[in-house]
């Protein structure tokens, strides 16, 4: 029962985060509920790939 808790909980997290990112809201939440917290270095990754990919290594970028 935990177990599933924890899970939506993730999930939730997740779908806000990509939504909030402009990234796959169904894949971050699917990954999210299966993988938990694993998944959080993944996502950070995939997110900044995407900003140097928009606006490339030549400006800085810092987040508040």
């Amino acid at each position: 029962m935990l177990f599933v808790v924890v899970s939506l909980l993730f999930a939730v997290f997740f779908y806000c985060q990509a939504l909030q990112s402009g990234m796959g809201r169904k894949r971050w939440a699917t990954a999210g509920f299966v993988l938990g917290p694993l998944v959080w270095p993944m996502f950070c990754m995939e997110k900044r790939m995407k900003t140097f990919k928009r606006f490339g290594t030549k400006f800085g970028i810092f987040n508040a």
